[in-house]
């Protein structure tokens, strides 16, 4: 049996999205610890092998104090062997880091964009890569091909964009997959990850990323922790573990603030969302504002913003339209003015919890007559 991990898309040293520029400087740190908090756990788990799938850096960013991090981490850890198949962010060129820089003897980067393998006849192990040698790539490398040791256990190393066959990413099909031979595929180039499949007899999927870097890439990240073994008679047996490693994440929560009659309304509900979803100091968060609201409550996202606690960060943003005739229901003979008139007094004098209520029944009463289903926190 071998033990590997498996991670890709590190971006070290990358631009983080946030509006406070201290705290992106913040994210950008706190990656680097999520980096060296894997290789700790590397270390100390007494893993064979890290497959690493790609964009480790983004060139344009990354300099030789990056190289300098990565080349201590790994030599911090001799019994591990680090294979790298350079991305399209941090491709192999004669003025790359992965060129210029000297690594320790147990890291292996593969450097051209045609199919090769590294043997390590200790474990019983080939693994299988290529190299992105600029920033795009045409053709996937392993399609067609197959691994000349079958009886060893044979990984692939790769970036690519499976499931796209025009990516301009090497593409990468299904077919090509179920169809190379190998017992495990690491892939890199996706972000965010739906875990490790199985087609045939091959194991494969996205690590994701180490850590999100903006919210079109929530949730926590990591790297993916595999234990293979395979029979004399070519069957395979996997434990397969996603690992969390990243220090905050990214979240996006929809809120319908219909109903609402102050600024401490919607952010009550904001607080509530908070709790209903466990986010805390870990969490970046975009708060979209919807529903209907009172013409003459002005919003304002970073006065919203600035009161809202118990997280990273959150980010407003104001999707609300003005409530039609509002300034008119409470001349309204019908039951919908009946019902604000009634709720009106607690929704502007009660206490919070009073107002909360209130501005929910207004809600649901308002939805219940336009024949809307109820909403979520009803």
């Amino acid at each position: 049996m071998i033990k590997f991990l498996h991670c890709a898309d590190l971006h070290l040293d990358s631009p983080f999205s946030l509006d406070d520029p201290q705290k992106a400087e913040q994210r950008r740190a706190e990656l680097r610890g999520a980096f060296t908090s894997m290789m700790l756990f590397a270390k100390t788990e007494g893993v064979d092998l890290m497959l690493m799938a790609g964009d480790l850096f983004d060139c344009d960013y990354a300099g030789r104090d990056t190289a300098a991090l990565m080349a201590r981490e790994f030599a911090s850890n001799p019994k591990c062997r680090f294979i790298i198949a350079p991305g399209n962010h941090d491709p192999y060129t004669p003025e790359s880091i992965w060129a210029r820089f000297q690594f320790p003897e147990n890291v292996y980067i593969f450097d051209t964009d045609k199919l090769s393998y590294f043997s390590f006849d200790d474990i019983g192990v080939d693994v299988y890569g290529y190299a992105f040698v600029g920033p795009s790539m045409q053709q996937c490398p392993f399609a067609g091909k197959r691994p000349k040791n079958p009886e060893r256990i044979n990984l692939l190393c790769a970036h690519g964009e499976l499931g796209v066959p025009i990516s301009q990413y090497c593409p990468i099909t299904l077919d090509d997959v179920e169809k190379s031979g190998f017992d495990y595929i690491a892939l890199g180039h996706k972000h965010n990850t739906t875990g490790i499949d199985r087609v045939g007899n091959t194991y494969y999927g996205y690590s994701g990323c180490l850590e999100g870097r903006d919210f079109g890439e929530t949730g926590h990240k990591g790297a993916i922790l595999v234990k293979l073994e395979k029979t004399e008679a070519g069957e395979l047996h996997a434990e397969i573990r996603g690992l969390r490693f990243s220090k905050r994440r990214y979240e996006i929560a929809r809120l319908n603030v219909t109903g609402c009659m102050t600024d401490r309304d919607i952010v009550s509900r904001i607080q509530k969302i908070i709790i209903e979803n466990r986010y805390g100091p870990d969490t970046a968060l975009r708060c979209i504002l919807e529903g209907e609201l009172p013409p003459q409550l002005s919003i304002s996202e970073k006065r919203l913003a600035r009161s809202v606690q118990g997280l990273f960060s959150i980010e407003i943003v104001d999707n609300t339209v003005p409530m039609a005739g509002a300034e008119t229901l409470s001349e309204d003979p019908t039951i919908r003015g009946a019902v604000y008139n009634a709720l009106l007094p607690k929704m502007l004098e009660g206490t919070p919890e009073e107002r909360e209520t209130a501005a929910r029944a207004l809600r649901m009463i308002f939805d219940a007559l336009a024949g809307r289903p109820l909403a979520d926190d009803a």
